[in-house]
């Protein structure tokens, strides 16, 4: 945790004037690590440090220390590009975490997670850009799980806007253009909106399958949504249907990550080569991102317990099992070994050929790991 020490503006040449990261009020202490981030009250500080502060310290030291003078343009042609480079690098980063405390419904740590990554675009793309817009979009669902439905909308209506100015030159990415009309329907969700709500998940999911393709994870939360706008649409019919269809999604997509990708990020660690998941989320590349990894958690969650809550009057083994076997492989990329035993024995019954071969495989796999990491032991021990 990332201690205080106390400013005064006072102190400072006229000019200079920082400002609390979180309200932007004048500020009055600093963190006394990085010695570049101001806060106005204790209470920002420690949202910010709980939201992101804490993960990013280090690195904001070098992107806002006054940077030395070098006396060759070429030099400092490349220091710039440096510098933009790791602000990219942590734009994606600083959204990224916003956007699992979103899902993770911890919205009062997602609103300092989105705001950082706001500056930052701001610094690297101009306040006009449409690169602000993900930005923007986590700060209205941290706004609307906050339950500040008139906040929620300003922001929405930022994004709207930075769109329009947009399309008078070219055509906003449909990728953006998805997830607002995803966020214009929660906010239509929360206003019990439903028809309109319907509307703009149709133009999220028609976007969306047009930008990542029809089966693709992304286009999976559209769907999702509209189910749950036909369950309180009383439309139980729909519901099932969609929330079918969302289910096979996410196994298809898990499916192909437990084959390609995730033994051999375990295999290099236990070989001790460098291993990206040592505990910094930011250089940690090699598996399942971190927002992605809390949507598929907690959609698959919501999804186990309607088809718990409905098996008495619609039994449905086959979906149940389907969960299950996500929620294993999930489990299993998270390297969360007892989970992926307990999740596993709760598949029942099973038919499904491919649920099968993905428990023999990752069954295999944790034996040949055991195997392993007893050899490392014992030569530990004799040496």
């Amino acid at each position: 945790m990332a201690t205080t020490e106390l400013v005064y503006p006072l102190a400072f040449p006229k000019s200079v004037v920082h400002k609390c990261e979180i309200c932007g009020k004048t500020a009055s202490r600093m963190c006394s690590k990085c010695r570049v981030t101001y806060y106005c009250s204790e209470e920002h500080q420690t949202a910010d440090n709980i939201g992101i502060h804490d993960k990013i310290c280090s690195t904001l030291t070098s992107l806002r220390l006054k940077q030395p003078f070098l006396p060759s343009e070429e030099e400092r042609r490349e220091r710039d590009r440096e510098i933009r480079d790791r602000k990219i690098h942590l734009v994606e980063v600083t959204r990224m975490i916003g956007e699992r405390h979103v899902f993770q419904d911890r919205f009062e740590a997602a609103v300092p997670a989105a705001l950082a990554s706001l500056k930052l675009a701001i610094e690297v793309y101009g306040p006009r850009s449409v690169e602000l817009i993900p930005s923007y979009l986590i700060l209205s669902e941290a706004s609307l799980g906050l339950k500040q439905l008139n906040q929620c909308w300003e922001y929405l209506s930022q994004a709207q806007y930075t769109i329009l100015q947009q399309q008078q030159h070219e055509q906003a990415p449909l990728a953006i253009t998805s997830q607002l009309s995803r966020n214009m329907a929660q906010l239509s969700i929360a206003r019990k909106e439903y028809d309109e709500a319907a509307r703009h998940l149709a133009n999220d999911i028609y976007d969306a399958s047009l930008f990542y393709g029809t089966e693709h994870h992304k286009v999976a939360g559209g769907y999702f949504l509209l189910g749950k706008v036909f369950k309180l649409m009383n439309r139980p019919e729909v519901t099932e249907s969609l929330y079918t269809q969302v289910t096979q999604m996410w196994y298809n997509f898990l499916r192909r990550l437990l084959q390609t990708r995730v033994v051999f990020s375990d295999m290099d660690a236990i070989l001790g080569k460098k291993d990206d998941d040592n505990g910094d989320e930011l250089t940690n590349s090699s598996k399942l991102d971190l927002s992605t990894e809390a949507e598929a958690f907690n959609t698959l969650q919501i999804l186990l317990n309607y088809r718990l809550e409905t098996q008495q009057t619609n039994p449905m083994t086959q979906e149940l099992n389907k969960i299950h076997h996500c929620l294993t492989i999930l489990y299993f990329l998270a390297r969360d070994y007892i989970q992926v035993h307990d999740s596993m024995n709760k598949i029942k019954d099973c038919t499904i050929q491919d649920i099968e071969d993905d428990q023999q495989r990752i069954l295999k796999f944790l034996e040949q790991l055991g195997q392993m990491k007893a050899l490392m032991k014992r030569q530990q021990q004799q040496n």
